[in-house]
């Protein structure tokens, strides 16, 4: 089982969003992602929502070049777009028990499962 979900994008700046599903960050196993992103370019996004909760860290972005994440194009992204933001808690919501087993607060927790906007 994957610690990430991999959701291609359309009308966004990224190409990819990346979810991390379990408290290990998907950007530590990034061979597992470059194994599903064969041969593309683009941009991909990072949420780290379940790991790093709400902090400053919870999104991150880096370029995918044929297939291969390049590890020194990796950022900090302040603010996302609602569209990205929109689908992320989507994905929070459909899938709730990832959230109860995630290390963040019970609090945030229930917002998420409740898809608020935090």
């Amino acid at each position: 089982m994957n610690n990430f979900e991999l959701i291609k994008l359309n009308n966004s700046e990224y190409d990819y969003l990346v979810i991390a599903t379990t408290y290990i960050s998907p950007i530590s196993t990034l061979t597992d992602i470059e194994n599903e992103l064969t041969e593309k370019s683009g941009k991909i996004i990072f949420d780290l929502t379940l790991i790093n909760g709400t902090s400053s860290n919870r999104y991150v972005s880096a370029s995918i070049e044929d297939g291969i994440v390049n590890r020194r194009s990796f950022d900090v992204v302040k603010a996302i777009e609602p569209n990205v933001e929109r689908i992320s808690l989507d994905f929070f919501v459909h899938h709730a028990d990832l959230v109860e087993n995630g290390t963040i607060p019970g609090a945030l927790k229930s917002l998420l499962s409740a898809g608020v906007c935090v």
